[in-house]
């Protein structure tokens, strides 16, 4: 499903939850391109905050629920230049 999205992205923000939770904001980003690759997507970590997905620059960025059950998403936002 991300792998589709991504491939062919039409909105500038993509939503995408894990199974684990990190506090360590490039062990996040790793998960987050390990999770691509492996759906097929090719990924190269720029930084902590930044992603190349399929040749487009994707700014990485986490958010915390805390109710009813803990989640993080990670929000990837397109980086047009």
């Amino acid at each position: 499903m991300i792998k589709g999205l991504l491939a062919k992205i039409i909105t500038p923000v993509t939503i995408i939850e894990l199974d684990a939770r990190y506090s360590n904001k490039l062990a996040l980003t790793n998960a987050v391109a390990l999770k691509l690759t492996k759906e097929g997507s090719q990924c190269e970590i720029i930084d902590k905050d930044t992603i190349v997905i399929d040749g487009c620059r994707f700014s990485v960025k986490e958010k915390n629920y805390y109710r009813p059950v803990p989640v993080q998403q990670v929000i990837l936002r397109k980086i047009t230049l």
